[in-house]
């Protein structure tokens, strides 16, 4: 299939910062059939550091520099323009202020087709800004008119059936990982206990000299990948963590993602000094996939996700893990981790206890049968071919998909 032959996709995406719905869009482009689509990435914000690896995979990757959550007319203009030059057959955004403005001007510009993609399967709109809550409401309002809007999970369907959204058709497509990528390793607690923990790591600052924290192989880590966001529940973790610490004392609580760190006085604030020495602020990194496999327990504590992928990400690594049941998070850890309330700190720490009472092989026999239920279910190239399928399916005219 030659160059004229493919089909043209411009893909619209509020942010290119490290988040679920960017990692995601970066996998698809790595993996799709370039001989049968052509990609463009259009950010609202920055660059950021997705889109720099989206450039490196030689996709056209532009810019608006639109403060977040804000829109600016230099933006729009350079949007407006964008679109009329890539004049891409399908227009596939990425998260709700993508979502509101690309069908805006995706219909003003003629834009054949039109696919929604969204992620929540909650969102407690008090603790978002007007302009969201807003843009959501006017998503909802406008829902009828994409060709397709795509969910990386079941419970984000019905959340967004239930918040007034009337699409024509729906595909849930679940999140897709490389399995060469995250996987068992087993030098990686020696990696993560002395070239990130100790190189420059220290638990905590105060005043006075903190107590140096001794770390070895005894250690328990118990890993929390998430951007510091509302939904993520830090809070809950925090709380979970003096809970369980009452009655084990050798485990670390390894904390990272955007704003996760201790120059964050917001979150900082929320542990108490007693617990500071075992818990470990990293920040966002990108060796997620080296750190992931030291963790004895991986986790999500979250109130309103949609399909985590810090969860198979653990879960391909062969990590055992306790998530909140929310989104699709049951369904994806089946019967190799523990599922439990979400906002409930003491059923965290016990689903926590559980598993560490299952010993080191009881984990290790549940991680391997975590990491094949993602082979099985969740392998990258299985869901990059339900996406090309469903844009193939778009240009025929034809959506494959769950109508209403």
């Amino acid at each position: 299939m030659d160059n004229i032959q493919k089909i043209r996709i411009m893909h619209l995406i509020t942010t290119l910062d490290v988040g679920g719905a960017e990692i995601m869009l970066e996998k698809l482009l790595a993996s799709i059939d370039s001989k049968k689509f052509s990609n463009h990435v259009v950010s609202l914000s920055s660059i950021g550091p997705v889109g720099k690896k989206i450039k490196e995979l030689g996709v056209p990757t532009h810019a608006l520099l639109m403060p977040h959550g804000r829109i600016t007319l230099d933006g729009l203009v350079k949007l407006w323009q964008l679109i009329r030059s890539i004049r891409p057959t399908i227009l596939q955004t990425w998260l709700y202020h993508a979502d509101f403005l690309g069908l805006l001007f995706g219909k003003c510009a003629g834009i054949p087709h039109i696919c929604w993609n969204i992620r929540s399967s909650f969102i407690d709109l008090s603790k978002y800004r007007t302009t969201t809550r807003l843009v959501l409401k006017c998503c909802s309002f406008l829902s009828r008119l994409p060709s397709c809007i795509i969910s990386n999970s079941n419970e984000a369907v019905n959340f967004h059936k239930n918040l007034g959204y009337k699409g024509k058709h729906w595909k849930v497509i679940h999140n897709g990982f490389d399995l060469s990528i995250y996987k068992p390793d087993v030098e990686s607690k020696t990696y993560l206990i002395q070239q990130v923990l100790k190189n420059g790591q220290i638990a905590f600052t105060e005043i006075n000299e903190p107590e140096k924290d001794t770390l070895d192989d005894g250690n328990l880590f118990i890993g929390y990948v998430a951007r510091f966001d509302p939904m993520k529940d830090h809070h809950n973790f925090i709380e979970a963590a003096k809970i369980l610490l009452k009655k084990i004392t050798n485990v670390r609580f390894i904390l990272t993602g955007r704003m996760v760190t201790w120059e964050n006085n917001f979150f900082v604030e929320k542990i108490p000094f007693e617990l500071k020495k075992y818990v470990y602020l990293l920040g966002e990194r990108n060796d997620i996939p080296r750190i992931t496999p030291a963790f004895d327990i991986a986790t999500s504590a979250s109130y309103g996700e949609g399909f985590p992928n810090i969860i198979c990400e653990a879960m391909a690594c062969g990590v055992p893990c306790v998530v909140t049941e929310v989104g699709d998070c049951a369904e994806i850890v089946g019967e190799t981790g523990i599922v439990v309330e979400p906002r409930n700190p003491e059923a965290l720490a016990g689903g926590w206890l559980a598993l560490i009472e299952t010993g080191k092989d009881g984990r290790k026999n549940l991680g391997l049968t975590a990491r094949k239920r993602v082979l099985e279910n969740f392998e990258l190239s299985r869901i990059t071919r339900t996406y090309e399928e469903l844009y193939l399916s778009l240009v025929r005219d034809r959506v494959i998909g769950q109508t209403t």
